[in-house]
């Protein structure tokens, strides 16, 4: 099964020649404080350049005949079709007794994979499993993959250890992981938190040693997304703790 990064494509036709440029935005966007709030944060870059007055996608000054080939209305209707689809596997999966067991009471839901069609070339023998729902349990510590085949029947479920594997997180992850944080903060007098905007990444073991043994997210607080990072905090979602704090002068 794949793990794709997430990916967004921008097409812009300019009078008879096409040009192609793929935006990659590694990690999530920024967590508005409102409670009903759905965006992603990411990890915010030290170099960004000003865009003030110009326009998306790039374009090279005093040109025409723009046609911008972008369909956000396209985009929501396949987030739609997709969430729609992982409700319809959830269902299913938690009809499965192994799969209540390896889930717990406290967990999130990840995403859904699909193997790639080379791997099926490969094989003499389609694979049973086609597609794979992906969990973090946070009650046991673990990774759970259902697989299901072609007509969605579930055939295969794996818990994986944390230490051995995390998939990515998740929005709820991000949010929870900031008001803990958030939350010490303010028990600790930093008065300040209540103006800052968090921003989560999944955190890894320093010096490439991998991933933690539990559910790990560096939360960082900053002013604005251009702006460095003033407070950042280590926080154990497994356990609902902080790890470790970090001001910055």
């Amino acid at each position: 099964m794949k793990r794709p990064p997430s990916t967004k494509a921008f097409f812009i036709t300019i009078g008879t020649a096409a040009v192609a440029m793929v935006l990659v935005l590694l990690g999530s966007q920024e967590l508005p404080w409102t409670d009903h709030a759905q965006a992603q944060a990411v990890p915010p870059s030290t170099h960004r350049h000003n865009q003030e007055g110009l326009t998306w996608p790039p374009q090279p000054r005093g040109i025409g005949n723009v046609a911008v080939h972008s369909d956000i209305a396209e985009e929501e209707h396949d987030r739609r079709i997709k969430k729609a689809r992982m409700d319809r596997l959830e269902q299913k999966a938690k009809a499965d007794t192994r799969v209540v067991y390896g889930l717990g009471n406290r967990f999130t839901r990840v995403t859904v994979l699909d193997q790639d069609n080379k791997e099926d070339q490969d094989d003499k023998q389609r694979a049973p499993v086609v597609s794979q729902l992906v969990f973090f349990s946070h009650e046991k510590n673990a990774t759970v993959e259902v697989g299901f085949d072609a007509q969605e029947k579930l055939e295969a479920v794996t818990v994986i250890p944390a230490a051995d594997y995390q998939p990515e997180i998740t929005d709820e992850e991000i949010k929870d992981a900031a008001a803990l944080a958030r939350n010490y903060f303010l028990s600790q007098g930093f008065k300040r938190i209540a103006g800052l905007r968090p921003y989560g990444i999944l955190a890894y073991k320093p010096e490439g040693k991998g991933f933690y043994d539990t559910r790990v997210l560096y939360i960082s607080f900053h002013k604005h997304d251009d702006a460095p990072p003033q407070l950042a905090a280590w926080v154990d979602l497994t356990n609902q703790r902080i790890l470790e704090v970090r001001e910055e002068l």
